[in-house]
């Protein structure tokens, strides 16, 4: 009982600040001034993933986000899998998080008594730890956090390996923190994991050299850093399915392109913010719009309670001595220096010389170091206190318990406050929108132009999000990426980390506001009209688009108004096709060539198409208007079938992204793929009737998954093993004592 009496204490003061979760009938839609991350992003591609799993199928690619977005790379952690394969969108966010909660909280715990904290301290770091500022701003982007709330964990499962009296315990813990950096590789977020292994191989080396001076002739030191070694291997290539996809598609984003010290640290610290360690809205709150600082609140938001910090630096002072705190005071220093990125000459000197950094921007995420280490230092501060307290004779537990209770009630007061909740069967359920679409086109495609503008003016009426009232309206626009991933609704453009260079060229994301889309439109506020250039309605032919969207009567184009709503215009686009048989094509040897010929009147989607990559310029086949025919007969998760009666030479055009993987067979022969208009597909063909087939093979997700499997594999065989080694093994005697 004394050992489960801090463990449930510390479940329910971890779960206090998200307690409307146990309910598994929430959603949380934290915003970002754009779009919500959760709501826009990792939700609804977390449903589809689901969706895609029940249906038997690999989630590599969809039809239902950006005209068709490759899934492989996506998350592929196991519990996430699980539990949107099992249930539907709002519990198996709200289990998730519960889960990832209680991981962050036991796993600090356990490290804290492991460093040599006593029960109450321990219980306070796991719910300082939790109960972050880091874990509340980032659990929008749930792929962080099902990384690093596994931090604690893989630093206790080292310590363990490389403790002298470890025994035959050693190459169990070895094999079982293998299967958690296994699980923080699946998870895609390769910043995140990276940042947990640079933590994992400094103190991996800092035990290794204590280890090695307390028993010089002892090798265990090396027998342990030699199992950490080919277990933070085999953890990393389980998350080849996940990482090699992902790599292949940033090798035709914008990603692509030497990006640089001024892109790697751009959206910096604000030194200013440092002040809320203490008091965490001393510049103001994001959640009511009143922040005051420069981009972004979440990325700088440290809190871990106001006792916390207090006790970490006296538990720093006062415990100084023992190697392990100097460790920990020493990884929270040099982390917050990288945090602070260029306002110091310490993450620029990192910058260059450790590999892999040069990759990744917000060196303002290695706060996750920082708040772990001021929640083991706060641990061993309210140790000592407790102690001090002892010696003195005075109440050596109700101070302590009093701190810890202080603190959960501090933190759900103000972490709370930074995730909105929602009832799920009001925010899910499909807006009139939704309903007005499917009436009007079996298979719809819809567009909201300028989406990200009319998000930030509701993020202004919401004040933050302390008013969820505009957001609901946002809901009838069916923004990205609402519509496919809740509603059955595929739109034309997308919110993705990473997208395909000509997409974003085409539609543009949350890093590039620059693109054909947003040459053809604008708002005006003043009239509350969308101002849309001619070429708009040839635009949204040329990629398929069926339904245009807006709180605005648009005015330019030539479009067919379906239905008025309080919230949303709802247009119908005459002339839309998603296929279509072409006789004449125009080579492009530009992207600004490209441009121009779309924006010129002449342009006609159903006359030619404009190929790229072919290194020439000019014209082939006839501009005349098509007299055959082209229909999907079949569609596959990853194929699509199409049936084309040509009565010329010419070419048939799917208006779907087009992305390395897809291959192409015109009456069983293979073909080219052609990249047309900017991000379509298109391929040859001669007069006649043909059946064509398109099918993906996702680069790189055929060899990461047999690598997964393969690394997997070894890592549960390595733990049985191991575990049937140390039950057959007699215990040393230290061993057994310790026990």
């Amino acid at each position: 009982m004394t050992f489960l009496w801090p463990r449930l204490l510390l479940t329910a003061g971890a779960l206090l600040p998200y307690w409307r979760l146990l309910t598994l009938n929430v959603v949380y839609i934290t915003d970002d001034y754009f779009a919500s991350d959760i709501f826009n992003g990792e939700l609804p591609g977390r449903a589809l993933i689901g969706q895609l799993l029940r249906g038997g199928h690999w989630p590599v690619w969809t039809t239902q986000l950006c005209s068709g977005l490759p899934l492989a790379g996506s998350p592929a952690d196991p519990l996430g899998l699980a539990l949107f394969s099992a249930l539907p969108p709002a519990p198996a966010l709200d289990l998730y998080v519960i889960a990832l909660l209680l991981v962050a909280a036991h796993g600090t715990f356990s490290l804290a008594r492991r460093f040599g904290a006593d029960a109450t301290g321990a219980v306070l770091a796991g719910l300082a730890f939790a109960g972050s500022g880091y874990i509340a701003c980032q659990l929008k982007h749930l792929a962080i956090i099902a990384t690093v709330v596994w931090l604690p964990v893989g630093v206790v499962l080292i310590d363990e390996v490389l403790d002298r009296e470890s025994g035959h315990r050693r190459s169990v813990r070895a094999a079982l923190f293998g299967l958690v950096f296994a699980q923080q590789s699946l998870a895609g977020f390769p910043q995140s994991a990276y940042i947990c292994a640079l933590l994992y191989g400094c103190f991996a080396l800092y035990r290794a050299l204590q280890l090695r001076r307390e028993a010089p002739d002892d090798r265990a030191w090396l027998t342990g850093l030699g199992l950490l070694a080919a277990a933070i291997g085999l953890g990393a290539a389980a998350g080849a399915v996940v990482m090699l996809p992902l790599s292949q598609l940033g090798a035709v984003s914008d990603r692509a392109e030497a990006l640089g010290w001024d892109w790697s640290t751009r959206l910096a610290y604000w030194t200013p913010n440092l002040i809320q360690f203490l008091f965490p809205y001393a510049n103001g709150n994001i959640a009511d719009n009143t922040y005051k600082g420069p981009p972004f609140f979440w990325e700088d938001y440290g809190y871990v309670g106001f006792f916390t910090f207090i006790l970490a630096v006296y538990g720093g002072i006062r415990d100084r001595r023992r190697p392990v705190v100097l460790f920990t005071i020493l990884m929270t220093i040099v982390a917050m220096l990288f945090v602070l990125g260029r306002a110091t000459p310490v993450y620029h000197v990192a910058y260059l010389l450790i590999p892999g950094l040069k990759m990744f921007r917000f060196p303002t995420r290695f706060l996750i170091v920082v708040e772990l280490g001021l929640a083991l230092l706060a641990a061993f501060g309210l140790t000592r206190l407790r102690q001090d307290l002892m010696a003195r004779g005075r109440a050596a537990m109700i101070v302590p318990v009093a701190i810890c209770a202080l603190t959960a009630s501090d933190l759900a007061f103000h972490q709370s406050r930074q995730n909105p909740m929602v009832p799920a069967n009001e925010w899910l359920a499909p807006p009139r929108a939704v309903e007005i679409v499917h009436a009007d086109s079996p298979q719809p495609r819809t567009f909201t132009p300028l989406h990200r503008v009319f998000h930030r003016a509701a993020f202004l009426r919401a004040s933050g999000w302390s008013d969820v009232r505009p957001y609901f309206e946002m809901r009838s626009l069916l923004e990205p990426n609402t519509g496919g991933g809740f509603w059955n609704t595929p739109s034309a453009d997308c919110y993705a980390g990473i997208s395909a260079k000509w997409t974003t060229d085409v539609w543009g994301d949350h890093n590039r506001e620059g693109s054909l889309a947003a040459m053809v439109t604008a708002v005006d506020f003043a009239s509350t009209t969308l101002r849309t250039h001619p070429a708009f309605t040839t635009l949204l032919r040329t990629y398929g688009v069926t339904h245009v969207l807006s709180p605005f009567a648009q005015k330019g184009a030539s479009l067919t108004l379906l239905r008025q709503d309080p919230e949303a215009f709802v247009y119908r686009v005459e002339g839309s096709a998603r296929v279509r048989f072409v006789r004449g094509a125009r080579l492009v040897g530009s992207e600004k060539e490209a441009v121009a010929r779309i924006l010129d009147p002449a342009f006609d989607p159903a006359r030619e198409v404009l190929l790229h990559d072919t290194g020439r310029s000019g014209t082939t086949g006839e501009d005349s208007p098509a007299t055959g025919s082209a229909q999907i007969t079949a569609e596959g998760a990853t194929s699509i079938d199409l049936s084309v009666e040509a009565p010329a030479d010419g070419f048939v055009v799917l208006a779907d992204s087009y992305y390395p993987g897809w291959s192409v067979t015109v009456d069983g022969s293979a073909a080219p793929l052609l990249r047309a208009n900017f991000s379509s597909r298109a391929v040859a063909v001669g007069a006649g009737r043909h059946q064509v087939r398109m099918q993906y093979e996702p680069p790189g997700f055929a060899t990461g998954w047999r690598v997964s499997a393969a690394a997997l594999g070894v890592l549960f065989a390595w733990l049985i093993v191991a575990s049937i080694r140390l039950r057959r093994s007699p215990s040393p005697p230290m061993v057994a004592a310790a026990a």
